[in-house]
C-alpha cells in the first residue's frame, strides 16, 4: 500500500486505525492521514487510545528503534539537552540499561559508544562499571609496573 490519498483511504476505511499509526505503517506523515479522514468525515483519531495506560517497558519499546551498527535512537520526547525521557522522573537509559542488565543502575547511566544519546544497553555504564573498570585498569597498571 502507498501513501496516497487512495491508499489512506482504504486504508482508513478497512479498520478504525490512528493517523499515527497508519502514517507510521504507510510512511508518510500523520497530518496527510488527518487530511484523508477530514475529507472522509470521519472523526479525527490523532493517536491510538489505550485501553490502559502503558508501563516504562512498553513506552521505551514503543519509541526506541534499532539504527545501523546496532545502535538503539529513540523518538520520543526529549530533554532540551537532548536527553531521551520516558516521563519526567525517568529517562529511556535508566530503562535501556535495567532491560539489559536485569538491574537497577546506580548512579548516572552514561553512553560510551560515538553515538550521542545511544539507547543500546551494551553501550551503557553505571557508577558500579565505571569504579570496576578503574579498579582493573588500576590493578593492570600496578601488574605492568611490577614487570619492568
Amino acid at each position: 500500500m502507498t501513501a496516497s490519498w487512495e491508499g489512506i483511504a482504504r486504508a482508513l476505511l478497512d479498520a478504525p486505525v490512528s493517523d499515527v499509526e497508519l502514517a507510521d505503517r504507510l510512511g508518510c506523515k500523520p497530518q496527510l492521514v488527518a487530511q484523508v479522514r477530514a475529507d472522509l468525515g470521519q472523526p479525527a483519531l490523532p493517536v491510538p487510545a489505550p485501553s490502559a495506560p502503558l508501563t516504562v517497558d512498553e513506552r521505551f519499546e514503543l519509541l526506541a528503534v534499532v539504527v545501523a551498527g546496532g545502535h538503539v535512537k529513540w523518538r520520543g520526547r526529549t530533554t532540551k539537552d537532548g536527553v531521551p525521557i520516558i516521563d519526567p522522573w525517568t529517562t529511556a537509559q535508566r530503562v535501556a540499561f535495567r532491560r539489559t542488565y536485569g538491574r537497577e543502575p546506580e548512579g548516572q547511566v552514561r553512553g560510551w559508544c560515538p553515538v550521542n544519546h545511544c539507547l543500546e544497553g551494551l553501550h551503557l555504564t553505571d557508577r558500579r562499571m565505571r569504579e570496576q573498570a578503574r579498579e582493573q585498569a588500576k590493578a593492570d597498571t600496578e601488574a605492568l609496573d611490577a614487570c619492568l
